[in-house]
């Protein structure tokens, strides 16, 4: 079973849909033997709502015509298909048809796909779907069944607030994030930034998730979340397996020339580097022979700083999503991320050292040699010396500052650490009764 695209910029969220089918199904008997998928597509698709995620639960049940009409009438509850939501759902009885969803899910995730070519797809295999506003969430719920556990995959743990106090502020307490942030690194996976000072836990609209806490694993992002303080009862929290952190839309090479809103690498060398509007860098690429142009945008923080010392004839990596075509401006990468994988030598000319005193010497005329300027003794010698130049700048990966980073980018920490196995089932996995909170004093509030 799977959903997407049942929230809008006004509220909802689709991992809350997936949280309440969940505890519905649990009691109706149905068992879970797999954690909740968490599944992020395209973040550079233009209409999405906010995370682009869309979500597969895999449970045994022997009425699942009983619970596909349970999850069916909770899609249409929590839609917001009045504010926009183009909501999809498919029903699946059996196994997953792997070699149906899964070069869907490869396209998803750093592409477009046509959302009519899907729904022709379910009606030609006789699968159960459901569809409301224009029916585009067909794409991600799609999708979500081509993502499996034996890909690369981290967890979060999405606690959720009461109606009555969506809308309000998210009283959380700064300080236990970063005591949980200090204790359980690198086990927990960007949840505060210490750069800008700012909890990465909670998003800020109305929506009704309360916060979210990543981590490579269910039992560590248990109990990060049972070791932060909050301020107000909550309805309850659920853990999903995602494909967050991993880098899933940044796999595969850019064809050129760019393809509007397609995700990827190319691979090439500098060709220029100019400063524009914003202190954005605008960065242009030779790529095959051909120019492409990327740009590194001011909130990126780490990543432009780095970028500011790239120059000419470095060779490079470049990751990211692409702005579609304007009158104005050409295709253009926005960069996610960049390796560098080779650099240019910055070389200094200067006069070469006095052999008796070890002063600087002075020139003393085209191809006359040099005199030093404190002892007076002569050199023969009538060139200059080459010193490289420390650049600031070595072969690696480089991302942006933690706040500035999508939801799918792969933390430095994780390179080397991938998962490709799923954890079993923890207790305390989802809980529809709430957790007592901590007060928080009012000057820690966020």
């Amino acid at each position: 079973m799977a959903f997407d695209d049942t929230d809008s910029r006004m509220g909802h969220c689709t991992t809350h849909l997936g949280y309440r089918v969940v505890g519905s199904l649990l009691t109706q008997g149905c068992t879970f033997s797999h954690y909740p998928r968490l599944v992020r597509l395209n973040p550079n698709i233009p209409f999405k709502t906010r995370g682009n995620a869309a979500v597969c639960l895999d449970f045994e049940s022997d009425r699942p015509e009983d619970v596909f009409e349970t999850a069916e009438s909770l899609l249409r509850e929590l839609s917001d298909v009045e504010n926009g939501a183009n909501s999809g759902a498919i029903f699946l009885a059996g196994e997953l048809r792997a070699p149906i969803f899964r070069p869907l899910y490869e396209a998803a995730v750093c592409g477009v796909v046509n959302w009519k070519k899907i729904a022709k797809i379910l009606e030609g295999e006789g699968i159960r779907h459901a569809v409301l506003g224009n029916g585009m969430g067909l794409v991600g719920a799609a999708a979500s069944l081509g993502f499996t556990e034996a890909d690369d995959h981290t967890y979060e743990l999405i606690a959720y607030r009461r109606p009555e106090n969506c809308g309000t502020p998210r009283a959380i307490d700064p300080e236990s994030v970063i005591q949980v942030e200090r204790e359980m690194f690198p086990h927990t996976l960007n949840n505060y930034d210490y750069g800008s000072r700012r909890l990465l836990i909670a998003p800020h609209g109305p929506d009704p998730v309360f916060l979210g806490i990543r981590a490579d694993s269910p039992a560590v992002s248990l109990e990060a979340f049972r070791s932060v303080r909050y301020g107000e009862e909550l309805a309850g929290h659920m853990i999903y397996l995602s494909n967050q952190c991993t880098d899933a839309h940044l796999t595969s090479p850019l064809a050129l020339p760019l393809s509007a809103y397609s995700s990827g690498w190319v691979e090439g060398s500098v060709r220029s580097l100019e400063d524009g509007e914003g202190r954005h860098l605008y960065i242009t690429l030779v790529v095959a022979g051909s120019v492409v142009p990327a740009a590194v945008y001011e909130p990126a923080g780490d990543l432009l700083r780095m970028a500011r010392r790239l120059t000419r004839g470095d060779r490079l990596r470049v990751f990211g999503g692409v702005r579609r075509a304007s009158t104005r401006h050409p295709a253009i990468l926005n960069v996610e991320k960049i390796e560098v994988l080779r650099t240019e030598p910055k070389l200094r000319r200067e006069n070469p050292l006095c052999e008796k005193c070890g002063r600087t010497t002075k020139s003393e005329g085209r191809a006359k040699g040099f005199q030093c300027r404190s002892c007076g003794a002569r050199l023969r010698e009538s060139r200059k010396r080459v010193t490289i130049v420390p650049r600031g700048i070595e072969p690696g990966v480089y991302l942006p500052s933690p706040g500035a980073q999508r939801h799918l980018t792969k933390q430095l920490v994780r390179y080397g650490r991938e998962v490709h196995s799923p954890h079993a089932i923890v207790d305390g996995w989802i809980s529809p009764y709430g957790v007592r909170p901590l007060r928080v004093p009012a000057r820690s509030r966020r």
